[in-house]
């Protein structure tokens, strides 16, 4: 079974102001030419190197898919600088080679640490023009461990901008979804008080919903026991919410309240901080 060469998706993926290095033609021609597990075990096509990195960054090109699943790529450090990374199945990272032609000498002297690169019995060809030792790497590692630092940490505050995001939706799609409750939430809590509440008043009142939100049954009642009328309108925000949490409502309580606080089992608040400081 001959290699899979898919160039034209790895071109298609290259940053912009950015090429294949020369050499890379006849290294795409010396694959072609050899036998399934003969010196490669690997194929030559685009994969998605968020599927393992958890975040795609346009400076990280794959080039070599490997049996494990691993992924071999570039990265394109500068415009005049390609540096070679190996992403593993469980999504660990190495900077392997510090320049394109490094990482063809380290292929010819197995050693690129990459295990289905290095222990295959044929010997990859050492093209013509390469130096005789391998380039340090210590440097460009500090680079590549500085630069997935900092794309960690910017995925990580995205996601956590992203969660904020959803839960002041949740909070304001459940005060929309539960107007019908509250206004009768008010005129029950104006009728206890004796008064009518202004708007500016500190009364609170609140809906409290008692949530049996299962895959195959869904029920809304209030806290005194009594159904939620047509509870079917409620069902898309809850499982939302549901989903949100990451766990089942069944017996789930939501309590919404007039002052637009939104809690769900008393100790989680949804949306904006600022409604739950004192």
């Amino acid at each position: 079974m001959k290699y899979e060469i898919r160039e034209a998706a790895i071109i298609k993926k290259l940053p912009d102001g950015y090429s294949l290095p020369a050499s890379w033609g006849a290294f795409v021609e010396t694959c072609a030419k050899a036998q399934r597990g003969d010196f490669g075990w690997f194929s030559i096509k685009y994969t998605k190197p968020a599927d393992l990195l958890g975040f795609a960054e346009p400076e990280l090109v794959p080039f070599l898919r490997l049996p494990d699943g691993g992924l071999v790529l570039f990265w394109f450090y500068t415009r005049r600088l390609s540096r070679v990374v190996h992403l593993d199945s469980e999504g660990g990272t190495l900077l392997v080679a510090a320049s394109w032609k490094d990482f063809l000498l380290r292929l010819h002297k197995r050693r690129t640490a990459v295990p289905d690169l290095d222990e295959q019995e044929a010997r990859f060809p050492k093209p013509r023009g390469l130096a005789a030792r391998v380039e340090p790497l210590a440097a460009s590692r500090r680079a590549w461990a500085k630069w997935c630092e900092q794309l960690h940490a910017d995925a990580s505050a995205d996601s956590t901008d992203a969660k904020a995001a959803e839960s002041e939706r949740l909070r304001l799609a459940l005060i929309k979804a539960t107007a019908k409750e509250m206004r009768a939430s008010v005129r029950a809590s104006e009728k206890l008080l004796g008064y009518s509440l202004a708007d500016d008043d500190d009364y609170t009142s609140m809906v409290d919903l008692i949530v049996h939100l299962t895959s195959r049954s869904y029920k809304v009642t209030t806290i005194g026991g009594l159904p939620v009328p047509r509870p079917q309108r409620l069902r898309k925000v809850m499982t939302e919410l549901s989903e949100f949490l990451g766990h089942s409502l069944k017996k789930c309580q939501v309590s919404v309240w007039s002052s637009g606080q939104v809690f769900v089992d008393r100790n989680t608040c949804l949306g904006d901080p600022s409604l739950y400081r004192d």
